[in-house]
C-alpha cells in the first residue's frame, strides 16, 4: 500500500488530473447577469420590501450563487446582480419571488449570460 502511495505522490499525471476535474466542475457553472429596471419613484416606495429583499440577495450569496449585486445610481434607475450557476432556472426563480418583483418596483428584468475574460 505504501509503495502505491508513493507511485501516485510522484505521478505528474495526478495533480493535471485533478486540476482538469476542477475546472470541469467550474466550467458547468456560468455567469449571468440578473439586471432589475426600476420605477421612477423607486427610492420613496421601496422602503417596506428592502430588508427582504437584501436579506434575500446575501442569502444567495452566502450559499453561493451571487458574486455581487446592487443598484446604479444617477439615476437610481437599475439594479444589478453577477450571478454564477449551472443553472439559469435558479436566477428566474430568484428574480420572480424577489418583493421588488413581486410589488411592481420592478417594470421588467432580463438575464443575459456573461463571457468573462479578466
Amino acid at each position: 500500500m505504501i509503495a502505491i502511495r508513493q507511485v501516485f505522490a510522484r505521478s505528474p499525471l495526478l495533480p493535471s488530473l485533478t486540476r482538469r476535474a476542477m475546472s470541469t466542475a467550474a466550467a458547468d457553472k456560468k455567469f449571468y447577469i440578473l439586471r432589475y429596471e426600476y420605477v421612477g419613484d423607486i427610492l420613496e416606495r421601496r422602503g417596506p420590501f428592502r430588508a427582504e429583499h437584501l436579506e434575500r440577495a446575501v442569502n444567495a450569496k452566502k450559499d453561493g450563487h451571487v458574486v455581487m449585486g446592487g443598484a446604479l445610481v444617477n439615476p437610481p434607475d437599475a439594479g444589478v446582480f453577477v450571478f454564477n450557476v449551472a443553472d439559469k432556472q435558479l436566477i428566474e426563480d430568484f428574480a420572480k419571488e424577489d418583493p421588488y418583483v413581486l410589488n411592481d418596483l420592478v417594470t421588467s428584468y432580463s438575464i443575459r449570460e456573461w463571457t468573462v475574460v479578466v
